[in-house]
Parts: structure tokens; C-alpha cells; sequence
């Protein structure tokens, strides 16, 4: 009488195969070498910068409007170098015939309720982080007493949605 154990892995006689340890620790390290080249290829940073660039100019745009219209002066905004400058007029709308007479200087800033600590102390000014570029399509307006507009400006900023400010109102969106 002839007894046959049942080997694993069937009647063949081939047992079943895993992963040997050898090949577990050459995954583990191709992963680990493929982790360090990829994660320092990501800018967590850059995102949020661009994001907060963003709303900072969208809201020092909102707040010249409205101090245009809450000082019953022109309140001119400058672009230059993916820096944006804000002035008050000294003279009331009814003394000049143009506003700044006709250009903008930056003599009499208009303090930012929060000043931007990347522009050097300057409270009248946004500048734009590294890596972020601004451009607009106007190097400078005025907004008048009513908080309308001198002309529709459109600001770009990498990675961002477009800034309008229309011409009529005034209104920033």
C-alpha cells in the first residue's frame, strides 16, 4: 500500500510562490529613491502664495474705490515692476479740471488697512511673491469720488483668475 501525502500547492508537486525577501526590499528601495526625487519636485508654497497675491490685490483695489468715494478724492492706483502703488489726490474733484493733473504721482500715499511686509515697510503697496508675475493692462488709473473708474483695467497673475475693474463703477470683480 502506496500512501501519497498531498503536497502544497496542488498534486504536482509545485509549491505556490511569494514575494522573497530580496524582492520586498528592492521594491521597498526603488520607492524610496522614486519618493525623494518626486517630492522634492512639489511646491506646496507656491499655490497658496499665488492664492494669497490674489485676494491682497483684489482687496487693496477694493479698498482705493472706497476710499475714493469716502474722501471725495482721486485715489490713483500704479502698476509697475509686479508692484501696485496707491495715492490720494490732495485736491478735491471740484478744484482740478484732471485728476493728479493727468498723471499719477505717488506723492500722498493712501495707507493700506494691512501694509504688505514683502514691499519693505511701504504701507501703500502690494508686491508680488517670487515666482508670481502681474500684469496689467493699464500702468495706471484713478478712481473719482463716485468710485467709478478712469478706464477698465484687467490684472493677471500667474495661476490666478483674471481682476476686473470696470470703468463706469468702478467694480472690482
Amino acid at each position: 500500500m502506496n500512501l501519497r501525502f498531498a503536497q502544497p500547492g496542488g498534486a504536482t508537486g509545485q509549491r505556490s510562490r511569494g514575494f522573497t525577501l530580496v524582492e520586498l526590499v528592492m521594491t521597498m528601495i526603488i520607492m524610496g529613491i522614486l519618493a525623494v526625487f518626486v517630492v522634492s519636485r512639489m511646491d506646496f508654497k507656491s499655490g497658496f502664495d499665488e492664492r494669497a497675491y490674489h485676494d491682497r490685490l483684489k482687496a487693496g483695489l477694493q479698498f482705493a474705490r472706497k476710499a475714493a468715494v469716502a474722501q471725495r478724492r482721486y485715489v490713483c492706483v500704479g502698476v509697475a515692476a509686479n508692484v501696485v502703488s496707491f495715492s490720494v489726490d490732495a485736491n478735491v474733484p471740484e478744484s482740478t479740471a484732471t485728476p493728479f493733473g493727468g498723471v499719477c504721482p505717488f506723492a500722498s500715499p493712501l495707507a493700506l488697512p494691512s501694509p504688505d511686509g514683502s514691499c519693505g515697510g511701504s504701507g501703500n503697496q502690494i508686491c508680488a511673491p517670487s515666482g508670481v508675475t502681474l500684469t496689467a493692462s493699464a500702468a495706471s488709473f484713478q478712481f473719482d469720488a463716485r468710485g467709478g473708474a478712469s478706464g477698465a483695467v484687467t490684472f493677471s497673475s500667474t495661476g490666478q483668475p483674471d481682476i476686473l475693474v470696470e470703468s463706469e463703477t468702478g467694480y472690482v470683480h
